[in-house]
């Protein structure tokens, strides 16, 4: 399988502050990704430097083994779309469309023009005005018309509302089934958008936390709920990511072990974005 991304012992520094500390990561073509983590965890960083805007201060961001800081044939193969993009405020839908189809090989310019009634935006329109919602769904049109072997999605729904980000979410699906490539998605609307990952990658303090496959990582925890004493002796001897106390009851989310029986307890899959709040407050799987 060919490696669409791979790092290798990537660091870079601001001045004394590390902002990525030592990445080394490998992500196979033909994917969906998620990319999590907090505000300040690294992830804008990371993608600046994968896409050449940052030079990294040691190791090496390859997009299809290339960097795209000395190779333009790798900066052709990625899409960035970008969280707060600017485009110049008297640029024209239509011209963003035209910029997109001399950028990325793969450009697709029917699809573009469907994908403009699907986010309802009108082509003639200026940036200047563009609400914040249709600003994203320009970079959404870009991004999916390009069909770049690699696409990045930065904060995809910021500004869109519930019905713009169905139809994002829907649109990646299945162009993705027609014309297979490679994406990252990276979100804080984690449990909106888990459905699309077939595996995360979770960033925390400039390091790779973990690296994944979804349905394999939901499977490692559960939440079980019941009477204290009932709930106590369940998760003797677990990893417990979380726990509360709710009106004489007990919630705990632990990691599962073989042969773990929970009796009448009631038994809840963890939700992914709870299971990255508890590793990034902590916890261990």
């Amino acid at each position: 399988m060919e490696t669409a991304l791979e790092l290798k012992g990537l660091c870079h520094r601001y001045g004394k502050f590390q902002s990525l500390d030592n990445l080394n990561l490998s992500l196979e073509a033909g994917k969906i990704y998620g990319l999590l983590g907090r505000n300040g965890a690294g992830k804008t960083t990371l993608l600046n430097v994968i896409s050449g805007l940052l030079f990294p201060s040691q190791g090496q961001a390859l997009v299809f083994g290339r960097t795209c800081y000395e190779h333009p044939s790798a900066q052709k193969r990625l899409c960035v779309v970008r969280e707060k993009a600017a485009y110049p405020r008297d640029l024209r839908v239509r011209e963003a469309l035209k910029l997109g189809k001399m950028l990325y090989p793969n450009w697709d310019e029917d699809y573009a023009q469907s994908l403009l009634e699907t986010f309802e935006l009108n082509p003639r329109k200026k940036a200047r005005q563009l609400s914040r919602g249709m600003v994203s769904s320009l970079g959404l049109v870009i991004g999916l018309a390009s069909r770049a072997d690699l696409t990045i999605f930065d904060e995809p729904s910021l500004g869109l509302d519930a019905v713009a980000r169905e139809r994002f979410y829907d649109e990646v699906i299945h162009d993705f089934e027609s014309h297979p490539r490679t994406v990252i998605i990276s979100t804080h609307l984690i449990d909106e958008v888990s459905r699309l990952f077939e595996e995360v990658v979770m960033v925390d303090g400039g390091k790779i936390l973990l690296k994944a496959r979804t349905d394999e990582l939901l499977s490692r925890a559960v939440t079980l709920t019941g009477a204290k004493d009932a709930v106590e002796r369940a998760i003797a001897g677990h990893s417990v990511l979380h726990r509360d106390e709710l009106g004489g009851m007990t919630i705990a989310s632990i990691v599962r072990q073989p042969g773990d029986d929970y009796g009448d307890l009631q038994v809840d899959p963890v939700p992914l974005q709870k299971l990255f709040v508890y590793l990034t407050e902590g916890g261990k799987l």
